[in-house]
């Protein structure tokens, strides 16, 4: 039983090694902790299997929460970062500039069409 403790935990520590998020670390660990803990509860292979699935979905729903958190954070750091604030109002004038061609254009084809009727 050590034995077995062992390599699951090695097992699960060198697979959350390659994990890129959160969700995919939960979703193993969850999963070797729920197989040790449904192994040693039940002492057979279904509490074993019904331990890794319980671990796994608990430990992806935990680990899928911490991304979401994670990624707010960095949305909300990056909105309030001076280089962000200073390409939106870049943003916002070069509308108004096109905006402002736009009217400008459009008056002076207005002067155009007044000329050619008064002519």
């Amino acid at each position: 039983m050590r034995m077995l403790t062992m390599f699951a935990l090695a097992t699960s520590l060198g697979a959350v090694t390659g994990c890129d998020n959160s969700a995919k670390s939960g979703t193993l660990i969850g999963a070797g902790t729920g197989a040790l803990a449904g192994q040693a509860i039940g002492h057979n292979t279904e509490g074993t299997l019904i331990g890794a699935g319980v671990g796994a979905l608990g430990g992806y729903i935990i680990g899928n929460e911490m991304d979401k958190k994670r990624a707010e954070e960095q949305a909300a750091a990056q909105a309030a970062s001076p280089t962000h604030q200073q390409n939106r109002r870049a943003s916002e004038v070069e509308a108004e500039n096109a905006r402002l061609r736009a009217e400008i254009e459009n008056e002076r084809l207005r002067r155009e069409l007044e000329a050619e009727r008064d002519d």
